[in-house]
């Protein structure tokens, strides 16, 4: 019963000295324009249909770092296929989607967060499903843009594998995101 106790007391000390060891370390890591683009270049285009009414494609991501704002910005072409009575249409334009980053601890993944469509433009849709296609197309958007990640942390030295590291902080400055993780 002794051995027990003072082993318990033992691995006590030692996880008290790790925490202690481990409370102020920070880990930064650079997230660069090119990182981003190169993630969403491998998944685009993307193709979504509503009912067989009709479908949205969003291809050619362009990524822009918004200093001032702390915010990524992704401009993509959008087509959208449309059926009306038997006629085929394929409508062109453009939309642009601005989120945060969130890092997810667990698998150690940045994704875009907090998407929101700030402009989608797509010229010729009829005024009837103006409103249907719109939703849908920023809720396609959100979603496809939000669940794939834009950066791995590659655990490549002690530092990069020693916790599940939280998030701090992120700063976007010199086409680069700058982010803090720690404990």
């Amino acid at each position: 019963m002794k051995k027990f106790i003072i082993l318990l007391i033992v691995l006590g000390l030692a996880t008290v000295g790790a925490l202690f060891y481990i409370k102020d370390k920070r880990y930064d890591v650079v997230i660069t324009q090119e990182n981003i683009d190169a993630s969403l270049v491998k998944r685009f285009p993307m193709t979504k249909r509503y009912l067989l009414i009709f479908s949205i494609t969003y291809s050619n991501p362009q990524v822009t770092l918004l200093e001032n704002e702390d915010r990524v910005q992704v401009g993509l072409d959008a087509t959208v296929h449309l059926r009306i009575d038997g006629e085929s249409k394929d409508l062109g334009g453009t939309a642009f989607v601005t989120s945060g980053i969130r890092y997810d601890s667990e698998t150690q993944e940045f994704f875009l967060d907090e998407a929101e469509i700030s402009k989608l433009e797509i010229k010729g849709i009829p005024e009837k499903l103006t409103t249907q296609v719109s939703n849908f197309a920023s809720k396609a958007a959100k979603e496809y843009i939000e669940k794939r990640p834009v950066y791995r942390i590659e655990a490549k030295d002690a530092k990069t594998t020693a916790a599940k590291l939280l998030l701090k902080g992120f700063e976007i400055k010199n086409k680069a995101i700058y982010v803090t993780l720690g404990i």
